[in-house]
């Protein structure tokens, strides 16, 4: 599973590891599991248009405004 590191560009710009592929991702800080993307049926999404690519453009944007994940 390809991955990427992402600094938020606010708050304390903390760095954040970013796993993804097809249809999930998955966000950790310092090896602690900070948000999981699993399954994009759950989230109301057409598994055919949940590419790699867009799945790093959700994560990149939930650590951004912190959704579901603390800084």
């Amino acid at each position: 599973m390809p991955f990427q590191e992402h600094t938020r560009s606010t708050g304390k710009r903390l760095t954040y590891t970013i796993e993804y592929d097809d249809g999930e991702y998955f966000i950790h800080r310092d090896g602690i599991m900070k948000k999981a993307f699993p399954d994009p049926l759950a989230a109301g999404m057409d598994p055919h248009e949940a590419k790699a690519h867009l799945m790093l453009r959700m994560a990149i944007a939930d650590i951004e405004c912190l959704s579901g994940m603390d800084e």
